[in-house]
């Protein structure tokens, strides 16, 4: 499983550092080309302005005019240095000092661009040969861009540390953004679970277009377990009904044999009879299936005790439990077993009855459920009799029973447990504990 917010952060923040990473090298490119395009043409001005000063005496000596030369060429290491070559003789800035330069051959009218590292400095050259006063003149002038260097290094860092921060920020901003985009998926759990406590359908206007077709799957899903639970267990009634018609033209057969032959059949007849009766009852007691639905007391326990006292009108059914209580255990279990209890303590009660349905949290975190009734009660033998005979409830003690073989094995399937003792009104109670679910 992973996260679908750590996905799309993680990318956005891979295709945001590539970009960036993208962005600065054509930007430190760009800016190099602008900075050396920058020299050059002021290294051009310069070479115009050495032309210009060169000047030829009537000796046929060369030599420049010293007051139309920058300043910047007289002080020594300044930065800025020219050498100009006129046949054998070589004209050198003041500022080249002890410097050694090398002075490319080329033909009237080429031109060059070269860089070069001396010591520390960077020197961006630029060389020109031209004619003057008939004479082949090659210039050869330089500038150490070392410290502009130094400066793009220092906007290059600005720059990056604005890159970093403007990540920074998209980051945050599209956490709150997915923040926010994500607060309906983050409700969907809390609304799944209302579908399945309280049975609400979900709003389709509060659920994201992406996921609508998801909840609808879900929805159709929980509708069609539903309908087929309902249909096997109406096949179950239906079957059990249509069966009483032959088992009692079979009873009329036994009645007609010998005392003799008549005892193993009624006995074989009176189990099927019980079968019947029991998923006949189950089929009234769960009602509507609605598989994986929570038993919200306040809302499921009222109906099935109404139920009750229209099958046992005399009886008076008494329930303790606290308001807004919600079982984590599936409604149609818990109804089953709820029924059964009950339709087992109205069955032998005198006329009381009660039923107590309480959370726990120690020694055990988990539920209580506890009927009693004021009946006869059973003896102690008879008591340890249903204790022990475990799964086979049904057949513990005469008069009692009918459906504790479903309530075990309910119990059991929920890791639960089911114990029998002496009510305090005098008849049989019945105690369950369910663990809660992890």
């Amino acid at each position: 499983m992973y996260s679908l917010k750590g996905y799309l952060t993680r990318n956005l923040l891979i295709t945001l550092t590539f970009a960036m990473m993208v962005l600065l090298y054509f930007l430190y490119q760009g800016i190099q080309v602008l900075t050396q395009d920058f020299v050059a043409s002021r290294l051009q001005h310069d070479a115009d302005s050495l032309i210009s000063a060169l000047e030829k005496s009537p000796e046929d000596t060369w030599s420049l005019t010293a007051d139309r030369l920058p300043n910047v060429y007289h002080r020594v290491n300044s930065g800025h240095y020219f050498a100009i070559q006129i046949g054998t003789k070589t004209l050198r800035s003041r500022s080249l000092f002890d410097h050694k330069v090398s002075i490319p051959t080329l033909k009237a009218g080429e031109q060059q661009h070269t860089t070069q590292f001396v010591g520390q400095e960077h020197w961006l050259i630029f060389s020109q040969a031209i004619i003057k006063n008939d004479q082949l003149v090659i210039l050869w002038i330089t500038e150490d861009i070392s410290s502009l260097e130094e400066t793009q290094v220092h906007f290059l860092a600005f720059a990056s540390a604005a890159v970093l921060f403007t990540i920074v920020m998209l980051l945050l901003a599209q956490y709150q953004l997915l923040k926010r985009g994500f607060k309906p998926l983050e409700q969907m759990p809390e609304v799944i679970r209302q579908m399945r406590t309280q049975g609400q359908e979900i709003n389709p206007t509060n659920v994201p277009s992406e996921i609508s077709p998801l909840i609808e799957e879900i929805d159709r899903l929980v509708n069609q377990l539903g309908q087929r639970v309902q249909r096997s267990r109406n096949a179950l009634g239906n079957l059990a009904h249509e069966m009483k018609r032959p088992l009692q033209g079979l009873q009329s057969y036994l009645e007609s044999l010998p005392p003799e032959q008549r005892s193993e059949g009624s006995k074989v007849l009176s189990n099927l009879h019980h079968i019947i009766e029991r998923e006949l009852k189950r089929t009234k007691i769960v009602g509507l299936s609605t598989p994986g639905r929570y038993t919200v007391i306040d809302d499921d326990l009222a109906p099935l005790i109404q139920v009750m006292l229209r099958i046992y009108p005399e009886r008076m059914i008494q329930s303790h439990y606290d308001s807004g209580l919600v079982m984590p255990f599936d409604r149609d279990d818990l109804l089953e077993l709820l029924g059964n209890l009950l339709d087992n303590a109205c069955k032998h009660a005198s006329k009381n009855i009660e039923i107590l349905i309480s959370q726990q949290s120690s020694p055990k975190a988990g539920y209580l459920i506890e009927v009693s009734d004021d009946g006869g009660g059973v003896s102690d033998a008879a008591l340890s009799m249903i204790i022990d005979r475990g799964v086979r409830l049904d057949e513990s003690i005469q008069g009692h029973g009918l459906g504790l073989s479903i309530c075990k094995d309910i119990v059991d399937s929920y890791q639960g447990e089911l114990n029998f003792s002496h009510a305090n009104q005098g008849g049989l109670m019945a105690s369950i504990f369910l663990p809660m679910p992890n």
